[in-house]
């Protein structure tokens, strides 16, 4: 699977989606478990790796699918390149 990555303002918006940890912190494959998403954010041209940040999403449950929780991610990011959440930026990225 490809992974997607959109630019927005000048930004590159990697979405990072995994499969919900249990409570014994151990990985599982159990699509019925959810999913819980990062973002991680840096400057278009960068490398992602190095000069990128990495913002958890705050979520109160996990997203039902893959697809959900990777529209959550760019909606997220949208609003944190805005300076639209409060303590987290990207402004000296």
């Amino acid at each position: 699977m490809t992974q997607a990555v959109r630019t927005y303002k000048g930004f590159e918006i990697h979405p990072l989606v995994y499969p919900r940890r249990h409570s014994d912190e151990q990985t599982r494959r159990n699509p019925d478990a959810g999913y819980e998403a990062s973002v991680r954010i840096c400057r278009v041209g960068a490398n992602p790796s190095a000069d990128g940040r990495v913002f958890r999403l705050p979520h109160l449950w996990p997203f039902e699918g893959t697809g959900k929780a990777r529209l959550a991610c760019m909606a997220h990011a949208e609003q944190l390149i805005d300076g639209r959440v409060d303590g987290q930026t990207v402004a000296d990225l």
